[in-house]
């Protein structure tokens, strides 16, 4: 028995590990202090920074557009991914204009497959979030993840996408990310690679927030139940538990990506460097160790 089911998003717009060689391709693992994030996150903080700007400012919805949309396609993606994961599949995948999305599946009968397809959307985007943000500081993975977002993203427009508008936006957005990956130059790729990190994780968080409100939408002319609506449904444990157990993971793993990061042992030797700079005795500030 295959039971049909329509998942919908939210409208919103120092401990260091061995490195175990010496080649430059690997990578090391450290949660940096406070002092450590500001002098080697740079390029974090300016993504913050634009991202503040932009909301202030009153072009900065149009700018920070597809950002959303991308955070939509996320949440909806990890929905069919999930149906697939049960045994089930995935009949159709939208975005829509106003920042919504939604995911048309068949999935096998059973409380868990519901409960593990429901809950998918939100749990991934903070996850898929917090992860990019840890490779925020190397070149090369800023290079890869962007061109293999672009690439999965026309994937799924060949797969599932069947609207004209959610085809159009991510045909376009897929085509600029791979081209973007390729040629922009480091620094520059860096920043949009960051920049997207970023606005993952403050869309996983700020769309949370709407659930707490809405318990019922029409997306694309369908009228379907929130996620976590449909978790209550489902599991009896009211709609606003999932929501703020939603709400929590999407700050830790924001926090994660933050304080904990990846980095080439090129990239690791020149901080070094740095933070013992920092940690000279004649430095008139001293080191604060986050735990």
């Amino acid at each position: 028995t295959m039971v049909i089911v329509e998942e919908d998003a939210a409208l919103e717009p120092p401990i260091q590990a061995k490195r175990a060689c010496p080649a430059c391709c690997c990578f090391s693992y450290r949660v940096p202090t406070l002092r450590e994030l500001y002098s080697q996150d740079k390029r974090l903080l300016r993504a913050i920074l634009l991202i503040v700007v932009l909301l202030n400012a009153p072009v900065g919805q149009y700018i920070l557009y597809p950002f959303m949309l991308f955070s939509t396609w996320i949440h909806e993606l990890f929905h069919g991914l999930a149906a697939i994961s049960v045994g089930g599949s995935i009949t159709w995948l939208n975005i829509y204009p106003d920042g919504s999305g939604l995911a048309y599946t068949a999935i096998p009968a059973g409380v868990f497959q519901r409960a593990w397809v429901a809950s998918a959307g939100y749990q991934s985007t903070a996850i898929v979030g917090g992860i990019s943000l840890m490779f925020r500081r190397t070149n090369m993975g800023a290079r890869i993840g962007t061109c293999g977002i672009g690439i999965l993203m026309l994937f799924t427009c060949l797969l599932f996408v069947r609207n004209a508008f959610g085809l159009a936006v991510l045909v376009l957005m897929g085509l600029s990310l791979i081209v973007a990956g390729r040629y922009l130059p480091p620094f520059w790729i860096g920043e949009l690679y960051a920049l997207i990190a970023a606005t993952t994780c403050l869309n996983a968080i700020t769309s949370v927030r709407v659930l707490f409100f809405v318990t019922e939408s029409n997306i694309g002319g369908v009228t379907s139940t929130s996620d976590a609506m449909t978790m209550q449904n489902v599991t009896k444990i009211p709609y606003y538990v999932w929501s703020s157990l939603w709400m929590v993971l999407a700050l830790w793993m924001t926090a994660m990506g933050i304080f904990i990061n990846f980095e080439t042992q090129q990239k690791q030797q020149s901080n070094d460097a740095v933070i013992e700079g920092l940690q000279d005795d004649r430095h008139p500030l001293t080191m604060t160790e986050m735990t």
